[in-house]
């Protein structure tokens, strides 16, 4: 899948998860925010489980992602889980920790993990970047383990459009 960064043409490696499909597997990423607790085997997860994946916590668009996808999901009433994964490592966190420490989601690192647990999670849904380390921003929604929702921005450069995709989720759960 081709994606933009600005103008900057970026590749991602692996598929897009359909409706329906499954998340299997386990994978060994690091916690850092509001856990200590290992990624939990997200197949075996019951209820709505939302995961947000994001290149750099640093950044504007990926504080704002954070933050933004709970408010939202606290504001429209959704019982939900948040997990979010990030390829920067625990110290990124730090700022989002102090700024908003009302946060209540958990936080993962890709950083020192298991390569191939890492190779792996990017194929399968489809937001690693091509010749680097780093996850493409994306929402992804599953209920009891299997996904019901995704969204890979065509344009990474920015926030993504949360309430947007939140009120396509909310008519689908309701048609």
């Amino acid at each position: 899948m081709k994606v933009y960064l600005g103008d900057l043409p970026v590749e991602l490696i692996g598929k897009r998860p359909k409706t329906g499909e499954p998340i299997d597997g386990k994978f060994g990423f690091r916690p850092v925010l509001n856990t200590k607790a290992n990624f939990p085997c997200l197949g075996n997860v019951k209820g709505i489980v939302f995961l947000s994946t994001l290149p750099n916590v640093r950044s504007f668009a990926c504080s704002t992602q954070v933050l933004d996808l709970e408010e939202e999901v606290i504001k429209r009433k959704i019982p939900a889980k948040i997990f979010h994964l990030a390829s920067c490592g625990k110290e990124s966190w730090s700022e989002i920790k102090n700024l908003h420490p009302q946060l209540k989601a958990h936080g993962y690192s890709l950083q020192n993990c298991n390569t191939n647990d890492v190779n792996r999670f990017k194929h399968k849904l489809g937001v690693g970047v091509s010749n680097s380390n780093r996850l493409a921003h994306g929402l992804f929604v599953l209920k009891n383990g299997k996904f019901i929702a995704s969204y890979i921005p065509k344009q990474q450069y920015g926030v993504p459009n949360i309430k947007r995709f939140l009120n396509r989720l909310e008519r689908s759960l309701h048609s």
